[in-house]
């Protein structure tokens, strides 16, 4: 049972959270549950999935890219809910589970180019050490990023880290609600909390 309740999506009559709820059923990441969750303030439902569909959806990074830093996030925050969802975007462009395998190694794998270990980086620092964001890295970021990028970027972590910790306190799962697709869902078969 989940420590916040679900909001069931058939009480809502605002078209815009009716369609983010659809969107969350249809694509994944945000699966329908934290949806539900964030439904019982409507705001937050729209605001969130405004910006979700700014920086991590649509936007002007690789989505790919950005999929990958939002499953390091998972990963170092350890949500099991979290890290059970796949972009099914990021799998059309061929983000594979081998490579999400691979991301709590990321600087010493094969698996990532040098732009991808920059973003890795950057995803670490935001999340677990700012103090990581030296003139190094900040280097290395403007070499393979435009500010642009880096604002979409940076902003895209900082929603996903804030989002995965509180969503990790929820107790929710998987198909607890509108559970008539996997979409966006790890081929692992990962439930959640």
């Amino acid at each position: 049972m989940p420590r916040i309740s679900y909001v069931d999506p058939a009480t809502i009559d605002d078209p815009e959270l009716r369609a983010a709820i659809e969107q969350a059923r249809l694509h994944g990441t945000p699966r329908p549950e934290s949806q539900a969750v964030r439904a019982h303030s409507p705001e937050v439902l729209r605001t969130f999935s405004r910006f979700w569909a700014a920086t991590f959806r649509e936007g002007v990074l690789d989505h790919k890219l950005k999929e990958l830093c939002r499953l390091y996030v998972s990963k170092t925050v350890e949500c099991s809910y979290c890290g059970g969802q796949r972009s099914e975007a990021a799998r059309m462009l061929g983000l594979e589970e081998s490579a999400v395998d691979e991301l709590l190694v990321f600087d010493s794998s094969d698996a990532f180019d040098e732009r991808e270990k920059v973003a890795l980086r950057y995803t670490r620092a935001i999340a677990w050490n700012p103090d990581e964001a030296d003139d190094a890295l900040w280097a290395d970021l403007h070499r393979h990023f435009d500010e642009t990028e880096l604002v979409e970027l940076g902003s895209f972590i900082a929603l996903t880290s804030g989002q995965q910790r509180w969503i990790k306190t929820l107790g929710i799962g998987h198909r607890e609600v509108l559970g008539d697709t996997d979409a966006g869902l790890a081929a692992t078969g990962q439930t959640g909390h």
